[in-house]
């Protein structure tokens, strides 16, 4: 009789297979829990170095302005003129490309000190046009003799890619004056500003 009972009280297979089942994954939920908050934890710090990428935009975009302003100032004329025993006018000015012309009065000249001004497209033009008429590129790198009390002019262009300079102060072709002309009347016909605590050179 208490055999007969035992057998009516055991499991059924089907019944130990789902508790078996239930227990296994009672003990596997914790850890599917835990996996997911790392793997959320760690999307997270992938993410972080993204907002270090956007703060360094700004920086690279000053620093391509920056350079952009650079390259603007591209050499194209100048003028020097140096002092004699008199009151010659002893200046320099450098005209770029873009325009932008740089002045320096030294002495014998109204514009005393360090100056800017902007020519015309036409104004820039009218270098070239000039240059070609008196065959600035074809004329001696100097024109000197055994003179100390003479004013000398160096002046100095950009055409067609070639830099050519020109010094001059004694026996010299008198076409070079024309060319040396435009530089002097810009310092009538312009409007300067004057660069603020500038030193003279």
């Amino acid at each position: 009789m208490a055999s007969y009972l035992i057998i009516l009280n055991k499991p059924k297979p089907e019944v130990m297979k789902t508790t078996l089942k239930i227990s296994l994954f009672a003990l596997t939920f914790p850890g599917l829990l835990t996996a997911c908050k790392t793997i959320e934890g760690a999307a997270a710090t992938v993410e972080s170095p993204k907002d270090t990428v956007v703060s360094e935009a700004p920086t690279t975009q000053v620093a391509q302005e920056s350079e952009e302003g650079t390259m603007d100032r591209v050499f194209f004329a100048s003028i020097v003129r140096t002092p004699c025993y008199g009151n010659c006018p002893t200046y320099k000015m450098t005209i770029y490309e873009n325009g932008f012309v740089e002045l320096n009065g030294i002495r014998g000249v109204d514009l005393i000190g360090k100056y800017t001004s902007k020519l015309t497209v036409n104004q820039v033009q009218n270098f070239r046009i000039r240059a070609n008429r008196v065959g600035f590129m074809d004329m001696e790198d100097k024109y000197d003799g055994m003179v100390t009390d003479l004013p000398s002019a160096t002046t100095t262009i950009v055409l067609n890619g070639i830099k050519k300079s020109v010094y001059r102060r004694y026996d010299f072709p008198r076409s070079i004056l024309q060319f040396e002309e435009l530089f002097d009347a810009l310092l009538k016909s312009q409007k300067w500003e004057a660069v603020e605590n500038s030193e003279q050179d």
